[in-house]
């Protein structure tokens, strides 16, 4: 571990402080458990005075008995007294409480030892004069001299166990003065790891963290020239070099951005005069509305806008085979030729480019179709009508590196708006082509039901005046007559509001169902037959009036069916609304026919009720059994077309 870095510094002093608790840990541990040793050794020695005691009192009372032998508590007194003095020297076990014997270590200080051995030499005097009191004859001189002499023993005895204990204190004493000491170091020890460890953190992490907070605070004061001193351990050199490196880059940064902020303005000036011209560009030729106005706009606002000398535009054929020219705004020429081979390199590589591709002195092959010298310098952009590509927009000059980057990118915008413009104006003319076609089955369809009904009634009613003329009924033809003349005036009344609904604004949608209902009374008064009406719609139906129209009219055709072929007197008519959608259903009882069996020729009814149900979303459906009748239905959704 280095002491060179922050961790390392503060490793080895972990360690230390772990070695230096470590240490006082096991010494204390140590000292507790030489002081119990002292204890049961101060306990033992001391219990020996108190035995000599007892034996001398014991041996003193025993000398004026009148028995022989020696009493059991005396024999006791002695036997411990020998067994203890013994361990005490040469270590074992001493009788200690009752019935328990303690562990004592051997003497090993040379001043015990001697000790000891005296009080053993004491012992042995002592324990003779005990064996002569043993075998001394009660109430004789013997005994009494014995008993004199243990007396005598018993006193320097005394001081040798006395001394033997003194110098055991003693021994005790000094190891709770050594401990003590040691206690001192270890907490002096302590103190001066703690005031190393509290220098090592000012000046390894304190001191250099607040001259990085200095330098913190004049960078973010703006001042980036005041170079980041690097001091500390590792880590915070890292640090410190870390923060250097920042402020060299953010005064280069500083540098490049007051650098770029003298040129922005004048940059985005002419940026936005770019994009106001741009956008005009693409307002003007997206309200062209015809295909080739567009792609002269297209190359007129190209050249104009880019100052380029000439602007083409090419598109792609049906097969995809050739590009060819379809407008061209400047010189005539400038265009060498007016298609090229969709499968050569240049070709490829524009109309396969996301943007416009900038060509300048041979770097590329460029349009081919201009003239070299106006492919100094010259730009080519694809038109994308979504994911395909139609075409090619191209701009040259004979000036060389002319068009800018900011130019390649407005091309690629106004090829992107000519795509979408004439997109529209595609759209526009496919409009008009069906906007044509619908209004030309319309005027078929209302000249199949106004005017051919019309005149195919007034056939009829020509015939019946005829015939009642022939067979002289003069009234009955009179009243034919009139019959003709109101059905004349009705039509020209019907010319005249289908002329004016041609030529002027349509009203507010019509009632579907009162229009429908006054229809059918009308036809049945027409034609003499009993027409009943059924509508289930509680409010009038939310139909526009051309729904509401095609709806009458299929209405009607289906009646005049009736009238024509079906051969019954009484016809249903229903209107009503089921599961989002409105329906009409007409019902007869009829002779019906075979709907497997084409319409005779000359006759376009059916396909022109067809046609009304597919004009409004809807369908048609016919059902007929020959002799089982006719239903015709029509059916079409709540918010259907118009």
């Amino acid at each position: 571990m280095r002491f060179s870095t922050l961790r390392g510094r503060l490793t080895w002093l972990f360690i230390g402080f772990f070695l230096l608790v470590s240490v006082s840990a096991g010494l204390t541990f140590w000292s507790l458990a030489a002081q119990s040793e002292d204890a049961l050794l101060l306990n033992l020695a001391g219990r020996q005075r108190m035995l000599v005691q007892q034996m001398t009192r014991l041996a003193m009372e025993w000398a004026d008995a009148a028995e022989l032998g020696t009493p059991a508590v005396l024999t006791e007194a002695r036997a411990m007294f020998a067994q203890t003095l013994q361990a005490l020297r040469q270590g074992g076990d001493a009788p200690y409480l009752p019935a328990q014997n303690a562990p004592v270590p051997a003497a090993r200080q040379p001043q015990i030892a001697a000790q000891l051995q005296q009080v053993e030499t004491a012992w042995q005097a002592f324990a003779a004069e005990l064996d002569r009191l043993a075998v001394a004859p009660p109430d004789s001189p013997a005994r009494r001299a014995a008993a004199a002499a243990i007396a005598a023993q018993s006193a320097g005895l005394l001081q040798e166990a006395d001394a033997a204990v003194r110098l055991y204190q003693d021994a005790a004493t000094r190891k709770i003065s050594r401990l003590r000491t040691l206690q001192i170091g270890f907490l002096v020890g302590a103190l001066l790891l703690l005031a190393l460890a509290s220098w090592l953190i000012r000046q390894s992490v304190l001191a250099p963290l607040r001259h990085l907070d200095q330098a913190a605070e004049q960078i973010g004061a703006n001042d980036l020239t005041t170079p980041v001193a690097v001091t500390g351990p590792e880590e915070i050199a890292l640090l410190s070099r870390t923060l250097e490196s920042m402020r060299s880059r953010l005064q280069r940064s500083r540098a490049e951005l007051m650098q770029l902020a003298a040129t922005l303005e004048t940059r985005v000036a002419q940026r936005t005069r770019e994009l106001d011209a741009l956008n005009e560009v693409s307002q003007d030729i997206s309200a062209q509305l015809h295909v080739q106005q567009v792609l002269d706009s297209v190359t007129q606002k190209a050249r104009a806008l880019l100052g380029a000398e000439v602007a083409s535009l090419c598109l792609l054929d049906e097969g995809e085979h050739w590009l060819q020219l379809q407008a061209l705004s400047g010189p005539d020429a400038a265009i060498i030729d007016d298609s090229v081979p969709a499968g050569q390199t240049f070709v490829r590589d524009i109309l396969a480019g996301a943007g416009a591709q900038p060509c300048t002195n041979g770097q590329c092959s460029g349009c081919e179709m201009l003239a070299p010298s106006y492919r100094a310098s010259h730009l080519a952009a694809p038109l994308r009508r979504g994911p395909r590509v139609i075409g090619a927009l191209c701009v040259g000059s004979p000036q060389a590196g002319y068009f800018t980057a900011e130019a390649a990118e407005i091309l690629a915008k106004l090829a992107n708006t000519a795509a979408i413009a004439l997109e529209n104006a595609r759209l526009y003319a496919q409009a008009e082509r069906v906007a044509a076609l619908e209004e030309r089955s319309r005027i078929a369809a209302e000249m199949h039901d106004g005017l051919g009904q019309t005149l195919s009634y007034l056939g009829l009613m020509t015939d019946q005046v005829v015939e009642f003329l022939e067979q002289g009924q003069e009234a009955e033809a009179v009243a034919r007559l009139h019959d003709t003349r109101r059905v004349i005036g009705q039509a020209t009344a019907e010319a005249r509001c289908a002329i004016d609904h041609l030529l002027n604004d349509a009203p507010g949608p019509p009632d579907l169902a009162l229009r429908m209902a006054a229809a059918v009374e009308e036809w049945g008064r027409e034609q003499g037959l009993r027409v009943r009406w059924l509508c289930d719609i509680q409010t009038a139906p939310t139909c526009s009036r051309e729904i509401v129209e095609q709806a009458l009219s299929v209405t009607r055709e289906a009646l005049h069916n009736v009238a024509r072929h079906a051969q019954t007197q009484e016809v249903s008519v229903h209107l009503g609304r089921l599961n989002g959608h409105y329906f009409v259903r007409v019902e007869d009882a009829g002779c019906g026919f075979d709907t497997a069996q084409p319409e005779p020729e000359g006759h376009f009814g059916l396909k022109i009720m067809q046609a009304r149900a597919a004009h409004i979303g809807g369908r048609l459906t016919i059902d007929s059994i020959p002799g089982q009748g006719t239903r015709v239905q029509l059916i079409w959704p709540v918010a259907g077309k118009g």
